[in-house]
């Protein structure tokens, strides 16, 4: 054997250690290759089957929510129609689902007592007090114009369209405008909006506080006029 042969032989050796690494490393390569592919699909699967429960739980809890308003409205009605029953008796039945459906939606009976008082025509009125407030504006907000009476139990705050000669230590509204007229009494409060004058009654138990707004003398002022009524 010369030496030319024994060099190619080394190289054919060579050459098939290239390639056996070559093919070890493509396969090792393939493998890895088929194994990412195989975890990708496994990964997408658990995470459609983890979007379909998350789905069909979120259905349910809709489900279950509407069910548990219908039965919360229902127990609501059914309140409701036991306090009308024992208001109105068994002979008023349209004023009885009247006064079911607001007390299901939330209106209390003190309101709604209150309401039908005030449908009363007041009788036998006399003036308790006259004051003049100061109609709140953009331009002006000072404490005059909220007004308390019987020790806190009404307290009246009024507000109105800037006039042209509106100042921030002055008041001054225009009386062609709306005012709206909060009143804030013992078992709630009224709004009462337009142009003056304006009359409004504050039902009680056996009478009613009847007010009357009007332009006062005094400039950007508002007179209130209260008189306590009878209702019969």
């Amino acid at each position: 054997m010369d030496f030319f042969e024994t060099q190619e032989r080394y190289r054919r050796r060579e050459m098939r250690g290239w390639m056996l690494l070559l093919l070890r490393i493509f396969i090792i390569g393939g493998a890895l290759w088929l194994g990412w592919l195989w975890g990708r699909a496994e990964q997408i699967s658990l995470q459609a089957e983890a979007d379909l429960v998350i789905y069909e739980n979120n259905q349910q809890i809709t489900q279950l929510s509407d069910q548990l308003q219908d039965m919360q409205m229902q127990v609501a009605e059914a309140k409701a129609t036991g306090t009308a029953n024992l208001v109105t008796g068994d002979s008023r039945v349209d004023m009885r689902r009247v006064i079911t459906k607001q007390l299901a939606v939330g209106v209390s009976s003190e309101q709604i007592v209150q309401s039908i008082q005030s449908l009363g025509k007041p009788l036998n009125c006399r003036v308790v007090q006259t004051n003049d407030v100061a109609v709140a504006t953009p331009f002006y907000a000072g404490p005059e114009s909220k007004l308390v009476l019987f020790g806190g139990g009404l307290n009246l705050f009024i507000e109105g369209s800037a006039g042209k000669k509106s100042q921030q230590s002055q008041p001054w509204f225009d009386p062609a405008q709306p005012v709206t007229i909060r009143h804030a009494f013992l078992g709630g409060q009224k709004m009462l909006s337009g142009v003056l004058p304006l009359e409004t009654v504050i039902p009680a138990e056996d009478w009613v506080l009847k007010l009357r707004f009007a332009k006062a003398d005094l400039l950007g002022y508002v007179t209130v006029v209260i008189q306590s009524c009878t209702l019969r």
